[in-house]
């Protein structure tokens, strides 16, 4: 992949190996381009080729390099290259075909080979086509060409121009079916790439009068207008153009969207602004974009139903919304940009990376590049929202369903990190269980291709990692799968993860959970090492007492014996259920971890998909993240794995919300952590969960957390406050204070503006949760300030393409009680500006009036004698009531029963508009 700068390359094929199976010496190692690797070549070979390859014609293997000294590669760089260039102990995936044909002809009556690519790429899924390809030519031509021109090809494909989304920006994208998420972030790639890539094809030509000058011309997307300048020169050899688009800024190093902030926004941009905050929200269906940059609407809910007076409202978002004006000023750039050059005489250019650089995504979860490899081109499809610890195409929903079935049975002794709701816990607990706590874990399929055994590996890493989206540390510790000859470095690492199919497995006492892969049969090894609570220096939280029903504190010592006695059983050995262990023990039916098996069970059951499946789990993991923070906070005062456990104060101000633009004179401290629905089910959560959560704090996993916590907090969008914890309240919370939901609509209307923030307030509003609706059902409270300000924060979303598909997504109800409270305040705002119009008006005319009294008083005030003065004193008297009667309309006094100013008023009003007079 070339980097930004075009400074250096990084290879997507680091080795490619070939082994073969001889019939005197076994599994041997042919190959390896483009240099030795350094590890052992006979256990290479014994990867490469799986026990049992001569019962399947083909089959797919897994395995990794540089997880220990004794599968790290020694000699990673390429003659010449610079060695700071790479990490030498960056993880290596490997990916190995293994193909069996049956030949008469020669010993044993087949040939096996093996073809793997190393890559540094998590999903070497995309590599399968090739590699199938590959081996058959290798079949049919022997030679190590082919290898040649397989690492020559997949190191050529080129993801330069693929975008990089945020962690923020793959939480959203991951959950969501929709095809046009982040699709500027594409266009933005793309066109920001598109004069780099091309920025050389106009060296050493000639260029003409014409094409010096070039042409240019503009277009307006959403919030930002984009200037494009095409260069035309021709030769005799064909014809080239460059383009670029600037955007007046330089370009961000982080991965950001190309809308601009709110507080951005050109005056010029507020009609446009007011457009898309009113009746666009209206198209109910989901606009899917298609190549052409155009907008269609489907789905099976309409925004206005079977309503008229609510279908004549509804306007198309293709000319509102801010994603749709981006698509279509991709297409009028195009458009236009073609049009000016046929006009020009100049024939425009058919090169196909032109065609490629503006062409929209059909899907944002991918970025379609292709692979040229024996004069064929292979389409690939890279996924853009995976994480490090999602290797290859896993399938949770397999998984689910063998350690759900019927034959799934969990066998041996009890053990507090593993059955935390005793005889019930389900047998995907159990793994789970085994999985956070660094247990050493063998999956073992018997008779199965080795392809399945390494899938269940990589998918019980998913499950434990939550799909990646929170947890690391288990990818390194897993071997898809293995064999005998690897069994001394399996077992160098801490808590393996292991997928085999050699059944002496079972007997060797190198595991502590087995998992039958054919039957779902779960066995937990008899000597598994016994766990010792620290009860004295971690001490229980607090749990129910079951005589009084009510919930005693930490430091109780009747609740502290009753822990430690439990513990105590618990460990001894022996069934849960046994003599001296109280009823509830034995395991509840009510327990969480029941109802989340039972959810995926039926999930799957209804053709929920694999995106749901791994959103489910990912909360799952999410969940108990917190509740371990909060069960450190509880029982240590304190935890550095997430937010510490806090309840709203409506006094005081917290520490952590100062400088945030909180409005002065709004009282009170926002809550952090784990949100429970009341302190019994915190009581039951905490006790249930305090076994594995103790597990958990001894392994690498808490560790890396620890670190990835911390960098968050370092790096995060929104600043001085839990947006999880707020947002939980609103979702959770049972009659909560009018003021704490006032706190939480002003604060993240103060701390939610850039598109950084916007993203990760989203981030936490998943669509199977209703998105915007814990939100939005602020519109529908009891107080005037809570739905303005849930109208304000609706608003500052909408300033972003991704925020306008989530208001679009709401339901009817929501989008009419927006749209209903927006056209209040427009009713006011007019109402308002039209009496204060009318104000200045009146202001004017009696500034008129009086300027009009006081230039007859200042005639009147010039001294006179005799009978010359009073004939005009009398004058200017009958003059001023003239005046005073042409200004009001009626000769003073009364005039059909309405009062009129009298002289003195008027006089009165001229003092006090121009000073004293002689009047």
């Amino acid at each position: 992949m070339a980097s930004g700068n075009g400074t250096r390359t990084v290879q997507h094929a680091s080795f490619i190996l070939l082994a073969e199976f001889d019939i005197d010496q076994g599994s041997v190692l042919s190959h390896q381009y483009p240099y030795p690797t350094g590890v052992d070549e006979q256990l290479l070979a014994e990867l490469m080729i799986p026990d049992g390859v001569h019962d399947h014609a083909e089959d797919w293997t897994v395995f990794f390099l540089n997880q220990t000294p004794g599968n790290t590669i020694t000699s990673l760089f390429t003659p010449g290259e610079d060695e700071g260039h790479e990490d030498k102990h960056e993880l290596l995936h490997v990916l190995n075909l293994v193909r069996t044909k049956h030949d008469k002809t020669v010993r044993r009556g087949a040939i096996v080979k093996a073809l793997a690519i190393c890559t540094h790429h998590p999903y070497i899924q995309i590599f399968k086509p090739i590699l199938l390809m590959a081996l058959e030519n290798y079949y049919s031509d022997p030679s190590v060409e082919c290898l040649v021109r397989l690492f020559d090809s997949i190191n050529a494909m080129d993801i330069s121009l693929a975008p990089t989304l945020t962690r923020d920006e793959k939480l959203i994208s991951r959950v969501w079916e929709r095809k046009d998420l982040f699709s500027e972030k594409f266009i933005t790639a793309t066109a920001g790439k598109a004069q780099e890539a091309r920025s050389t094809s106009t060296k050493g030509h000639k260029k003409t009068g014409s094409a010096d000058s070039g042409s240019q011309f503009s277009i307006t997307t959403g919030t930002r207008k984009l200037s494009l300048s095409a260069t035309q020169s021709t030769s005799g050899h064909g014809h080239d153009r460059a383009a670029s688009i600037s955007t007046g800024k330089q370009p961000s190093t982080r991965s950001r969207s190309p809308s601009v902030s709110l507080n951005s926004v050109s005056e010029g941009d507020e009609g446009q602004r007011a457009s898309v905050a009113g009746s666009a929200i209206w198209v109910g269906e989901n606009e899917a974009v298609d190549g052409a940059g155009k907008t269609s609407v489907q789905g099976s809910q309409s925004a206005s139903g079977s309503d008229p007076a609510l279908r004549s409202r509804k306007v198309s978002l293709d000319q509102t919304s801010i994603s749709s004006s981006l698509s279509q000023g991709t297409q009028a750039m195009t458009t236009e940009g073609t049009t000016k050059s046929s006009s020009d005489g100049h024939r425009p250019s058919s090169h196909p990376h032109h065609h490629h650089h503006h062409r929209r995504p059909v899907d944002t979860h991918f970025f379609d590049t292709s692979v040229g490899y024996n004069g064929l081109t292979l389409p690939i499809k890279i996924p853009v929202t995976n994480f490090s610890e999602e290797v290859s195409d896993y399938s949770l929903i397999q998984l689910i369903q063998t350690f759900t079935s019927p034959t799934a049975v969990v066998s041996g002794p009890a053990h507090p990190h593993l059955h935390t709701n005793g005889a019930l816990t389900p047998p995907l607990i159990i793994l789970f269980n085994a999985l956070i706590t660094q247990k050493r874990i063998i999956f073992m399929g018997y008779g199965q291709p080795a392809g399945k055994v390494a899938n269940y590996v990589l998918a019980a890493c998913a499950l434990g990692s939550g799909c990646g989206c929170h947890l690391r540390g288990f990818i390194e510790r897993a071997f898809p799968y293995t064999n005998l000859v690897n069994k001394p470095v399996m077992e160098s690492v801490p808590g393996y993860i292991a997928g085999v199919a050699n059944p002496i497995y079972e007997s060797l006492p190198i595991w502590d959970v087995l998992c039958h892969i054919d039957s779902g049969k779960i066995t937990v090894h008899k000597d598994i090492a016994p766990v010792q609570p620290a009860i004295s220096s971690f001490p229980a939280p607090p749990s129910l007492n079951m005589k009084s029903g009510q919930v005693t504190s930490v430091g109780d010592d009747e609740s502290r014996a009753s822990v430690q006695m439990t513990a105590a059983m618990m460990v001894s050995g022996g069934a849960l259920g046994a003599a001296g262990v109280k009823s509830e023990l034995a395991g509840k039916s009510d327990n969480y971890d029941v109802g989340f098996v039972e959810e995926l069970v039926n999930g799957i059951s209804q053709h929920y998909g694999e995106t749901m499946i791994r959103a489910r789990v990912a909360e799952y993991v999410n969940r108990f993240v917190r509740i371990a923070a909060a069960y450190e906070d509880s029982v240590l005062g304190s935890t550095s794995i997430g937010f510490p456990m806090q309840s709203f104060s409506e006094t005081g101000v917290s520490t952590t919300m100062l400088g945030m633009g909180i409005p002065q004179g709004l009282g009170g401290s926002l809550g952090s952590g784990m949100v429970f629905v009341d302190d019994l089910t915190k009581a039951r959560e905490m006790t249930s969960n305090a076994s594995r959560i103790e597990g958990w704090r001894s392994t690498k996993s808490y560790e890396y957390w620890q670190q990835d916590f911390r960098n968050w907090l370092e790096t995060r969008p929104v600043k001085g406050m839990d947006i999880q914890h707020q947002i939980g309240r609103l979702r959770y919370a049972k009659n909560m204070p009018d003021g704490e939901v006032e706190l939480i609509m002003r604060s993240m209307h103060a701390c939610v503006r850039t598109y950084d923030q916007i993203v990760e307030l989203l981030s936490h509003l998943p669509p199977q949760h209703g998105g915007l609706i814990p939100i939005t059902f602020g519109l529908f409270h009891t107080s005037r300030p809570i739905r303005e300000t849930t109208v304000d924060l609706i608003d500052v979303i909408r300033t972003q393409p991704i925020g306008d598909k989530f208001v679009v997504n709401l339901n009817q109800f929501h989008r009419f009680a927006y749209i209903q409270i927006l056209d209040n305040r427009k009713r006011q705002e007019a109402e308002k500006a039209a009496q204060q119009e009318q104000m200045t008006s009146q202001l004017h005319q009696q500034a008129q009036i009086a300027q009009q009294l006081y230039a007859a008083a200042s005639v009147d005030s010039i001294p006179q004698t005799g009978s010359l003065r009073d004939s005009r004193s009398t004058a200017s008297h009958k003059s001023k009531r003239e005046t005073l009667t042409q200004i009001f309309g009626h000769n003073g006094g009364t005039s059909n029963g309405v009062s009129t100013p009298s002289l003195s008023r008027a006089g009165s009003m001229h003092r006090n508009v121009s000073g004293p007079t002689a009047f």
